[in-house]
């Protein structure tokens, strides 16, 4: 009589269950066989579109798992908005550099978490260039940039439950839709990746004069 791994699983339910010691001497990094479970690092040339792309993705991946309800909202809210907060953060970052060039302003590096600070620069080289001026989507985004930023000012209030001096991180929040945030969010990212790609074409443009 064949042994049925069903049956032994059923019977045993530890019979499935993996420790650490099964792994051991093996390397954590490794390309592995399955090549489709396999993530490629280090093939971009822009390596800062694709961090911020990634936090973004992975947001979105678990606002997926919380529709289905395959996690627990209590507790995934934390790094859900780390992530959000992340990919905004990068995405600032990555189209800084070429809105500074546009307007003819040197390179700077820009190793500071601060919303508001890389927003209301950027917002002043899109202005100085005429895009979106007037309209209503510039304010709307700032808003939305500031309450993050109010709330998450150096990035670590979603990343850990108390500050450095030990205090409560979020001490008056107490409720966060994931639903409207991920719908707030998308409208954000989708306006960025827009501003993006048109100063992208506006800095292709100059290079051909």
């Amino acid at each position: 009589m064949q042994n049925d791994p069903d049956a032994a699983a059923e019977a045993d339910p530890l019979a499935e269950i993996k420790f650490p010691s099964d792994f051991a001497g093996q390397q954590l990094f490794i390309q592995g066989e399955d090549q489709h479970n396999a993530a490629m690092l280090g093939w971009t040339l822009f390596p800062w579109d694709i961090y911020a792309a990634g936090y973004k993705d992975a947001a979105d991946a678990v606002v997926g798992a919380l529709a289905e309800r395959k996690a627990s909202f209590d507790s995934v809210v934390y790094p859900l908005v780390f992530l959000y907060r992340q990919g905004l953060e990068l995405k600032l970052k990555l189209i800084l550099p070429r809105a500074r060039r546009l307007v003819g302003n040197e390179a700077v590096a820009d190793h500071k978490h601060g919303l508001m600070p890389l927003w209301s620069e950027l917002r002043r080289h899109l202005e100085q260039i005429s895009l979106h001026e007037g309209d209503q989507e510039l304010p709307a985004i700032e808003d939305f940039i500031r309450q993050l930023d109010t709330v998450d000012p150096g990035s670590f209030a979603f990343r850990y439950p108390t500050t450095k001096k030990g205090e409560v991180s979020l001490p008056e929040l107490r409720h966060i839709n994931v639903r409207h945030l991920s719908e707030v969010m998308d409208s954000v990212f989708g306006m960025l990746d827009g501003i993006h790609s048109y100063l992208g074409e506006m800095d292709q443009h100059n290079d051909c004069w």
